[in-house]
């Protein structure tokens, strides 16, 4: 009693949990749709009724045959899947992983074999569940050497269907004579459950060895199986089924105009084409002139549109998307229709970039825009003729390289979609070919050791140019590259590598020399040159080098002494910094503010001032404060010269703001240093002349120190 009061509360247990589980989503899934086992059971809130073949919800259980996950399900297997004329045939279904003991069920209640329209009985033996046998004369075979005949297995007084897994294993083929393993070479089969119907599908090629080409429909009610009509003459059977789909399509938009080549890839299809006709439709449009390419694959061109339609979308966001189909005919007519959608169109270009590039091409321009990777082919024309030649294209982007243009010209950039459909930048943007780069032959190039400076340089056809570089080039194969701005269509700015003066070959020899003699210097003289090259890119593609024209020989780059601060003045208006070498630290000809000076103020020299340069040469710097200063308390200055170069000079005594380097004096001192000059040398004479008097008066080798001593 206790052994059997266990279960009863473990069963009830058992229940109550499925009941529970299913409460909160019975009215979320229709269990009732599932028509075999595996399907039901896969689904977690269902559970299969072997005993009525039918799935449930929880709480509609009832009997000890139910399956409640998918691996507990009787498999089915047709144990001979054809018949031969005048050979008796019997329709038999072996049975594996009984867990839930099906069979000895099946057993105890009356089997009734359906075929077609005739019943015949049914018996369980073993593991197998088999109808009584049939035969067949020549007499059906007269339309043709395959027939198929449609089997299912009824039990319980007839009212519960025995459902497959498989609907196609309710079909079974006969032939009229022996046609060996390969019976189902060159065929294609499918069977597939749609709106209440189970329907299966058969077509043979001539190739096949059994019936050559044959086809065969047959739809009936999923519920009952009672059969229906098939479809008349002129109802096309749409296809549902994996052997026979549409798998890919290329491309997978199409401009609204048409004009584009489409391949459709179709599975089977040179057995689904055999003797029939093909019409295909893309998003609702004729695909005119569909041919075969091959075993699976089918071409055709969109259509334009139909008159009633307009042949341009004013609005880039309409759209037309919907399925491809294709459809074999005239008689006995079926169809496939995509599982992905197809697109017609319009495209739009929103942006171009650049704006000019060299005569020579090569320059990446980038188009923006929408839709852009619609069609098969795309080509992209600057002006009237220059080809833009295509390297990539995505939905929102067209890449290309221009061709070479024989003169300065340029025009619209127009995109041509297949051949057909013309597109133009937004707001007619145009793409301008430039001559290459030139530079001025007379010009000077030049840095200091240090570098940092900039370095202009002057030519013509600069704007395009991105990207610049300037490049100088050692004895020993070394090459220092530095960055390069542009300014406008002849004029840019680099900057000067840092060298060292032990990277000349041959370099001046520097010898100190007075603030005079430099003056008298026509320019200052640089320590060494080096070669000089420009290297100009466009957009990342194409690389260009400058060179004079006419012929004329390659600037040099100059390489002068760094800096020197000595000391600054001030005037109580302005500061004045006195020093070497500011000519090439400033580069005076770049008509920027290339050098830097701050005002440091207090002793610590913590508090510091701007201070605008106003003018530059060799020896001086001279700035304006501003903001208001008290300049005599500056106490030193500190100078940039270019973006690295950095001194701080402090202030000395006063001294001539020409830079010479005579006496530190004023008025008054050099009148002291007069006098006491000719005071001395009156004192000097005095000496001199007395001296002579004494030595008349005495004997002249008669010792000094005997003149002192007293008689």
């Amino acid at each position: 009693m206790i052994f059997l009061n266990c279960n009863t509360f473990m069963v009830f247990l058992c229940v109550s949990h499925h009941a529970y589980a299913s409460e909160s989503s019975k009215n979320k899934i229709d269990c009732t749709e599932y028509r075999s086992c595996t399907k039901c059971a896969n689904e977690t809130l269902c559970s299969w009724s072997l005993e009525h073949q039918n799935c449930v919800q929880p709480e509609e259980l009832w009997g000890n045959l139910m399956v409640h996950v998918e691996t507990d399900c009787p498999q089915f297997k047709v144990d001979k899947f054809s018949w031969l004329k005048d050979v008796t045939y019997s329709y038999t279904l072996s049975v594996s992983n009984d867990k839930k003991d099906f069979m000895a069920y099946l057993r105890s209640v009356t089997i009734t074999c359906a075929l077609q329209t005739y019943y015949l009985k049914g018996r369980v033996d073993k593991n197998e569940i088999k109808c009584e046998g049939n035969k067949r004369t020549h007499v059906d075979f007269q339309l043709s050497k395959q027939m198929i005949y449609f089997y299912y297995i009824k039990f319980n007084n007839n009212s519960v269907i025995l459902r497959l897994d498989n609907d196609s294993d309710y079909y079974v083929p006969h032939y009229d004579h022996e046609c060996g393993v390969k019976r189902d070479d060159d065929c294609m089969t499918c069977g597939w459950t749609a709106n209440g119907y189970i329907n299966y599908f058969k077509r043979c090629s001539s190739a096949n060895r059994c019936s050559g080409l044959y086809q065969f429909y047959d739809r009936r009610y999923v519920q009952n199986f009672t059969a229906i009509a098939t479809a008349a003459a002129a109802t096309t059977v749409p296809l549902q089924c994996a052997n026979a789909s549409i798998s890919s399509v290329a491309p997978v938009s199409a401009p609204w105009t048409g004009g584009t080549v489409v391949r459709v890839t179709v599975k089977n299809h040179w057995i689904l084409t055999e003797k029939k006709l093909v019409t295909v439709t893309v998003a609702g449009r004729e695909c005119t002139d569909p041919r075969s390419v091959d075993n699976e694959t089918i071409s055709c061109t969109v259509s334009p549109p139909p008159r009633e339609e307009p042949k341009s979308v004013s609005d880039p966001a309409k759209l037309t998307e919907g399925s491809i189909v294709v459809e074999y005919g005239p008689r006995q007519r079926f169809s496939i229709a995509s599982t992905f959608t197809f697109k017609l169109v319009n495209p739009r270009l929103m942006d171009v970039r650049p704006t000019c590039g060299p005569l020579s091409g090569g320059t990446p321009l980038i188009i923006t825009g929408q839709h852009l990777d619609v069609g098969t082919s795309v080509r992209v024309v600057v002006g009237n003729d220059t080809t833009c030649y295509v390297v990539d294209r995505s939905a929102d982007r067209i890449s290309c390289l221009t061709g070479s243009a024989d003169a300065p010209t340029g025009g619209a950039i127009r995109v041509v979609f297949d051949g057909g459909l013309t597109k133009q930048a937004a707001d007619r943007q145009t793409f301008i070919f430039t001559d290459n780069p030139v530079l001025d032959a007379s010009q000077p190039l030049a840095g200091i050791v240090s570098g940092g400076t900039a370095v202009p340089v002057r030519g013509r056809h600069f704007s395009c140019a991105r990207n610049t570089v300037m490049a100088v080039h050692l004895h020993n194969g070394t090459v220092h590259q530095t960055g390069c701005q542009m300014h406008n269509d002849t004029f840019m700015v680099c900057r000067s590598p840092t060298l060292s003066v032990d990277d000349l070959t041959t370099r001046r020899v520097h010898t100190t020399t007075t603030a005079a003699e430099d003056d008298e210097a026509d320019e200052a003289t640089p320590i060494g040159s080096l070669a000089f090259e420009l290297y100009v890119t466009y957009d990342g593609g194409s690389i260009a080098k400058p060179r004079p024209g006419n012929g004329d020989a390659m600037p040099r780059y100059h390489l002068y002494a760094d800096p020197v601060l000595d000391d600054l003045v001030s005037d109580g208006h302005a500061v004045t910094v006195i020093g070497r070498n500011f000519d090439w630290g400033y580069a005076a000809q770049y008509q920027g503010n290339d050098t830097v000076v701050r005002l440091l103020i207090n002793d610590d020299l913590t508090v510091s001032t701007e201070c605008d340069v106003t003018s530059v040469d060799r020896h001086r710097i001279v700035c304006m404060p501003k903001a208001a200063a008290d300049l005599d308390s500056v106490r030193a200055v500190e100078v940039t010269f270019g973006v690295s170069f950095r001194r701080v000079v402090h202030k000395r005594p006063t001294r001539p703001v020409d830079g010479s380097r005579q006496s530190w004096t004023d008025g008054r001192t050099t009148l002291a240093v007069a006098v006491s000059a000719a005071l001395l040398l009156f004192c000097s004479c005095l000496v001199q002349l007395c001296g002579r008097k004494i030595r008349k008066r005495y004997n002249c080798s008669t010792p000094l120190f005997e003149l002192q001593t007293p008689e």
